[in-house]
This record gives structure tokens, C-alpha cells and sequence, in this order.
């Protein structure tokens, strides 16, 4: 028997037409409930169903309810789906004040930026820490913030990687305000924390960790700024955010100090919903542990029974089958109903070399190379390898390709800076400019009323960073067009009769040309002019800005909650990786359900490249495709008989 109300299934789009809630016979939707969900079966559907029928047989207002993941990129799912089912009607925005991630919740319930509501009065470092902060506090020391090269070390990155990783799992490391010292656990507990202290002493010698932690929170508390583990930190014994109903998401993906706040919500809920997936734990180097949803019930003394959901409405047989044997290692495999065939690629050759100059990036026509499979398969994939290094390769071989593609934070080129570029300097090119000095189809015209400019606007994004961009031989008022931009108000836009008012006649003659402008543009280096020149050429209609594009190139650990029709999985890990494995078997359970989570992401298609990066090693099994084809057509041929 169905448990969704009539009414709301009608609301329901054509894909969830015959949606069923899972697991009532276990907890109804005004009961706890864990929701077990392997990849693609459903948990954030499965939530938003619960938490839909639920508000509508009790008539629960959104205000009354937290609904948080540990994920930004995800935060807003269950949301934008019961909006779009209709069943709030059109609440305003601070209705769904919870409806965040778990540190904008905290903020929020216990008023944490309160103190910064008046920017007349803030100090120029108070807020949330930032760059501006810890150069301030290196200098004060006298070390180094940056290192010369992405993947050297200085001794603020060795301190910032060892301080905020001990904040985070609760090891005793500096002071704790709102912690309980019983909650607090030795440095030298830590599994993770071993590699990080070598790393630490390396760059400081005989110096307390305890010392240097000491003086960073006396510097912050000197200009009142704070880190972000302190927002969770604040919601340990402050007020709670709305207890009616709870749904915490991705819930494997919790820090120990995540989970203690998670905790302290269920306890306190009247009805909560975890949901998550303890075998796609993947963050274990940032303390995640499947014991954070396995033993929920313990620690909580909350009865919170167990659904797992058997339907993948992603993963294709072969998939899992190849999923699965890695899975294996060291825990139980799930047991899943898979989508049928999915057929699987095997590439090799496609060797990247890196050099002072840039990646040497496989030949653009080659088989298997990134601009080949994006060609012959489409769009909607997405490139995964196990590091950002391996993944700045494969995105530079996108880049001299023109291909445009969406990537995590410090992973290959800013395509929302390009595009906000593109697409201003797209604009201009319709516009008749005031000046004589332009190309020969607006020759002669001088008087403002004769050239079209006061029907377009820039975007406050694309002023932006075009003024960055301009060069300072073509403004007119330097210091007041940066305050003008300044004073801009969210979501305003530039007339460009206002911006003309602080560019010289040249800046329209250099500026309004299409693609040859993109010379013309300052700050960025030869990859960007050649990533956009390309660009321009490759696609008719240029994205716009943010990047909405299906083309990803992420790292394993960022794919999680992702999945496209076309995957491409680069087979290889670091030494460091493999020396991690042989020292601890909680890391190296931690490996194999990484790899587990980037044979789950594809609808349709597995393309395995292997061989491409020369210092990587070899971490997939040779026969993993044939094996994996030959189980999942015997699973087939089973299932008809």
C-alpha cells in the first residue's frame, strides 16, 4: 500500500510517478529512521518523499524543520525537490533558514556572526578567517604563508593542515571552547595524525605544536576572527535550530566534531532522518568513518532503525560487479538490483607528462585521448583521477581543445572567470561604441546619441572582472571606477552609458572587437587566452556564467553525489597512497571504497585509462573489465532463467 497522499503524488514528476516510500514497515514518516543508501538508489529522493508526506498529513511549515548536508554542492537537493512538488506553497526565503549546510545551520541557530552585523564597525581581519588573517599572522612570526611551488610545504601550511584537522576530530590540540575535555582524544590516537606531525617538525623543529596553536588563537581572538570548525564547535551546547523534523544527509561524510553536533540534533529531534552510506566513506584523511552511521543508535541511545535501500537507479551491472570485487577487500559488498548492461572502454597510451612549461597532453585525435572521448561520447561525462595534479593534466588537454568544463576549487582553468570574460566581451561586439576610433561599420560616428550603448548592461560579475582585466592605459578614473564597482549592490547591474564614463575612447577600440579581444585582456596567462580563443571558435553559443555545463573534471573524493552517462576513470595512485595503505588498514579500507565510489558514478558507459601519468602506480587489477563482464552476464542470464 502506497503512503503518499494522493494529492502529493499527483505534484510528482513522470520519473517518480510510481515512487513508493521504502521501508514503512520499518518506520513510518513521523518515526526515526537511517536511510542506507548505495550509490543511486535514491537517499535524497527517499528523504524528500518522507519529509514531503510528512509535512502535508501534519501540516509542518518548513521553519519548523532542519534539513542540512556536510556538502554545498548538495545542500540545496531535498529543498529545490518538495519546492518543485509544490507542497510548501511559496514560503519566503528565511522559512527555510535550516534548509543549509550543517555550519550555516549552526551559525544561524546560535546567531554566531552576529557580532559582524555592522560592517562600519568591523576590524579589517574580524569574520570568518581568510587569506587577509593568515598572511597577517605569518608575517607577525615571520614565516612564509605560500610555498614557491603547489606541492611544497612551508611551515603555515604544515601548522593550518595539522591545526585544522585536530579541531576537527576533536584531538587535544590548543583550546576548545564549549568542548567537554572528556570528548577530547590525545594526539597520538589519531591514525592520520602521525604523517602530519612528521610533516610538521620537518618545518619546525623542536617547536610545540601546542605553541604555535596557542599563538594563533591569541592572534584571533585579538581580531576577532574565528575558524570555521568554531561555527560547530558554538553549536555543541548553544541554542538548537528547529528540532520538528531533522534530515541530515550524506551523513557518512562527518568529522567526529560533525558528528557530536549531528548527534546532539538526533537526540533532541522529534523525528530524524539520517541518511547516507557508510561503504562511500572516502574521507577518512579528514577523520570520516563508517562508524558514524553504523553506531548512530549507540552513541545517541536513539532508536533509529536501519532501511536500506536495494534499487540503483544509476549503477549498470557491470559497473557494480567491477565496484563491488574492490569493495570486497574489506567490507560486504551491498546486495543491489542494477540498471542492466553497461558497457565498458579500455584505453591506454595516453601518457601526460609534466614540464616547467605546462602538461604535454596526448594528441588531440588520439583514441582515448580527453578532447577524443568528449567528441565521441558527448558532453554529459565526466573525468575523474585520484589526485588534483592528475586532474590539472587532464583539464589542460581540455583547455588547448577549447572544451569548456566545470572543476573544483585550485583544479584546472577558472572557466567561471573565462566565460564571465566571454560573454562580456560577446556583448560588446553588438555594440555601437562612442568614439570614431572603432572598426569600419561605426565609422564616423562621435555623438553619444548616435551609438546604441544605453540598451545594454553588464552584469556585476562581468564589470568586475573585466575592469580587473583592462588594461590601465585605457581608464579614464582609476580610483573612482573602483569605487563605483565597489558600491555596487548584490544582483546590480552597469549601464555601460555609466561605464563609459570612466574609459578613454581607446578602451571601446580594443574591448569591442569578439575574439581578438581576448588579446587585449591583462592578467591572464598563455593557457587562459588559449582555453578561450578555442573556445570561441568550438562552440556556437557560448555558456553562460556561472558554468552550467555537464563536462566535469573532478577527483574521486569531489565525484561523490555525482554521476554522468559518460565516466572517465584514469587508473593510478601516489606512492604516498600505497605507503599509507601498507601502514594502516583503516586507510586502505579507505582506498578501496574510494574506488568503489568512482566505479558507481556512470549511467551508461566506464572508459578505463590506464598508463597515462608515468609516477603513478598501478592500483586497478589487470583483468577487472573482462572479469567484471563475465560476472555481470552470468548475474543476466540468471535473473531469466
Amino acid at each position: 500500500m502506497s503512503r503518499l497522499p494522493d494529492d502529493l503524488r499527483a505534484n510528482l514528476p513522470d520519473d517518480l510517478a510510481e515512487a513508493q516510500l521504502a521501508g514503512i514497515d520499518i518506520a513510518d514518516v513521523d518515526e526515526n529512521v537511517r536511510l542506507w543508501g548505495p550509490p543511486g538508489t535514491g537517499k535524497s529522493t527517499q528523504s524528500a518523499l518522507r519529509t514531503a508526506t510528512r509535512a502535508h498529513e501534519e501540516g509542518l511549515h518548513p521553519s519548523q524543520m532542519t534539513v542540512v548536508t556536510y556538502r554545498k554542492a548538495l545542500a540545496g537537493a531535498v529543498k529545490q525537490r518538495i519546492e518543485s512538488w509544490g507542497v510548501f506553497g511559496d514560503p519566503d526565503r528565511e522559512a527555510f533558514k535550516y534548509w543549509t549546510t550543517i555550519h550555516a545551520a549552526c551559525s544561524r541557530a546560535t546567531n554566531f556572526h552576529e557580532r559582524f552585523a555592522d560592517p562600519d564597525q568591523r576590524g579589517d581581519l574580524e569574520g570568518m578567517v581568510g587569506r587577509k588573517a593568515q598572511y597577517r599572522f605569518c608575517k607577525k612570526l615571520g614565516i612564509n604563508h605560500s610555498p614557491s611551488r603547489p606541492w611544497f610545504e612551508t611551515k603555515w601550511t604544515v601548522f593550518e593542515d595539522l591545526y585544522s584537522y585536530a579541531k576537527n576530530n576533536l584531538l587535544d590540540l590548543g583550546s576548545y571552547p564549549n568542548v567537554p575535555d572528556e570528548r577530547l582524544r590525545p594526539l597520538n590516537e589519531d591514525i592520520v595524525v602521525d604523517s602530519k606531525l612528521s610533516a610538521f617538525d620537518e618545518q619546525w623543529g623542536d617547536t610545540d605544536p601546542e605553541h604555535v596553536a596557542r599563538l594563533w588563537e591569541d592572534f584571533k581572538r585579538h581580531h576577532d576572527c574565528y575558524d570555521f570548525y568554531e561555527q560547530l564547535t558554538a553549536a555543541l551546547s548553544g541554542p538548537l535550530p528547529a528540532m520538528d523534523h531533522v534530515v541530515i544527509d550524506e551523513f557518512h561524510d562527518a568529522t567526529p566534531l560533525m558528528a557530536a553536533v549531528s548527534d546532539r540534533w538526533i537526540k533532541n529531534a522529534e523525528t530524524a532522518i539520517v541518511a547516507g552510506d557508510p561503504d562511500q566513506v572516502v574521507n577518512a584523511y579528514a577523520g570520516a568513518s563508517p562508524e558514524f552511521f553504523e553506531q548512530v543508535g549507540d552513541r545517541t541511545g536513539v532508536d533509529i532503525p536501519v532501511v536500506q535501500l536495494s534499487k540503483s537507479y544509476r549503477c549498470r551491472d557491470e559497473h557494480f560487479q567491477a565496484a563491488s570485487r574492490l569493495l570486497s577487500k574489506h567490507r560486504q559488498p551491498p546486495a543491489v538490483e542494477t540498471m542492466g548492461h553497461g558497457a565498458m572502454n579500455r584505453w591506454v597510451g595516453q601518457e601526460f607528462k609534466e614540464t616547467e612549461n605546462g602538461w604535454i597532453t596526448p594528441p588531440a585525435a588520439k583514441d582515448g585521448s580527453p578532447t577524443h572521448l568528449w567528441n565521441e561520447y558527448g558532453d554529459d561525462i565526466m573525468y575523474l583521477a585520484r589526485t588534483k595534479r592528475q586532474c590539472n593534466a587532464i583539464s589542460a588537454a581540455l583547455d588547448k581543445s577549447g572544451i569548456i568544463y566545470c572543476s573544483q576549487d585550485s583544479v584546472g582553468g577558472d572557466w567561471e572567470k573565462r566565460l564571465q570574460l566571454m560573454n562580456a566581451l560577446e556583448m560588446l561586439t553588438k555594440v555601437t561604441p562612442p568614439t570614431a576610433s572603432t572598426p569600419a561599420n561605426t565609422a564616423g560616428l562621435t555623438d553619444l546619441d548616435e551609438t546604441n550603448i544605453h540598451n545594454y548592461a553588464f552584469s556585476q560579475e562581468q564589470a568586475r572582472v573585466l575592469r580587473k582585466h583592462s588594461s590601465g592605459h585605457y581608464l579614464k578614473d582609476e580610483d573612482g571606477w573602483n569605487w563605483y564597482l565597489r558600491q555596487l549592490e548584490d544582483g546590480q547591474e552597469v549601464p555601460l552609458q555609466e561605464w563609459n564614463e570612466y574609459v578613454k575612447p581607446k578602451w571601446w577600440l580594443r574591448y569591442t572587437n569578439g575574439r581578438p579581444s581576448i588579446r587585449e585582456l591583462v592578467y591572464i596567462d598563455d593557457s587562459d587566452e588559449i582555453a578561450m580563443q578555442k573556445a570561441w571558435e568550438r562552440y556556437d553559443t557560448l555558456p553562460a556564467a556561472p558554468v552550467a555545463v555537464d563536462t566535469r573534471v573532478l577527483t574521486i573524493h569531489a565525484s561523490k553525489g555525482a554521476e554522468a552517462s559518460q565516466v572517465v576513470l584514469y587508473d593510478g595512485v601516489t606512492g604516498s597512497v600505497l605507503e599509507s595503505m601498507g601502514e594502516s588498514e583503516t586507510l586502505e579500507e579507505n582506498e578501496y571504497r574510494t574506488w568503489y565510489v568512482a566505479l558507481t558514478r556512470a549511467s551508461e558507459r566506464l572508459h578505463f585509462v590506464r598508463g597515462a601519468f608515468e609516477s603513478a602506480n598501478d592500483f586497478l587489477p589487470s583483468d577487472l573489465e573482462p572479469l567484471a563482464s563475465q560476472q555481470a552476464q552470468s548475474i543476466r542470464g540468471v535473473a531469466h532463467e
